[in-house]
């Protein structure tokens, strides 16, 4: 089936109204063939306030228990006290993105990214021919993922408003998505949930891991399971500075 072109007046629209919340900053993202480009919000103290304000009132229009926090987890290497981390391109969703572009078919494949934030590691998935959900409990990092796949020339990929620790997603996919998502034992319950219901016999679900200490009891759960796991690493450097990052990524794979 072929694809529609990206419409210029969405994509516009989609800009002028974060340029009406928030000061913009630009990054360009390997993902292999691509050069993905990443919007993301400056979040100062009036710009946080507000971004703050709509997530809260999204919550409590919809009836939902405000718990915990959205977006994606922090890498460790980090440092933004205060900053929603949805807004942030973690070292995590580079690495992603430039495995999918350079290791990885993907072609035709259902995918779902798990808390996508700015959502740069599907869209390094979209890139290599997947077919992508991003999905984040956030209305806010749903726009600039929603905008995000829009610029790079992806108008298939959808989003979708998606708690994992609450919400269920109904049936199988054929990949899902998890970057720097094991900040607590609590994350390892919801992963090898997902794992269990929804990832499709056969097919193989990616997770990309900064190296946090509470990481390594995942691994060692993973290792008393019958899925297939392969670990690679990913270096990706710094957006700041001359240093980098090494980043696991595993390919989790259901046999059946």
């Amino acid at each position: 089936m072929r694809r529609r072109a990206v419409s210029s007046h969405e994509l516009l629209g989609l800009l002028s109204e974060l340029r009406s919340n928030y000061e913009l900053r630009e990054f360009e993202v390997d993902a292999g063939p691509k050069m993905l480009r990443v919007t993301a919000p400056v979040i100062d103290r009036s710009a946080l306030t507000k971004a703050t304000r709509k997530s809260t009132q999204h919550r409590m229009d919809s009836a939902e228990l405000l718990h915990g926090r959205d977006g994606l987890a922090p890498s460790p290497e980090a440092e933004s006290a205060g900053v929603p981390h949805w807004s942030e391109l973690w070292p995590c969703s580079r690495a992603m993105a430039a495995y999918f572009g350079h290791c990885v078919r993907m072609r035709s494949v259902d995918a779902i990214e798990v808390r996508c934030g700015l959502g740069t590691a599907g869209l390094g998935a979209a890139a290599k021919g997947a077919r992508v959900r991003l999905a984040d409990s956030d209305p806010e990092a749903l726009r600039f993922a929603r905008y995000n796949a829009l610029q790079n020339g992806f108008p298939h990929v959808t989003t979708m408003e998606f708690d994992w620790k609450n919400d269920r997603l109904p049936g199988t996919v054929g990949s899902l998505i998890f970057t720097d998502v094991l900040h607590d034992r609590e994350s390892f319950d919801h992963v090898f949930r997902m794992l269990r219901d929804n990832l499709s016999p056969g097919r193989t679900a990616f997770l990309a891991e900064p190296g946090r200490p509470v990481a390594s009891d995942f691994f060692e759960e993973l290792r008393k399971t019958d899925y297939r796991v392969r670990l690679d690493m990913e270096r990706v450097e710094d957006t700041d500075s001359e240093n980098y990052y090494l980043v696991s990524v595993l390919r989790i794979k259901k046999e059946h």
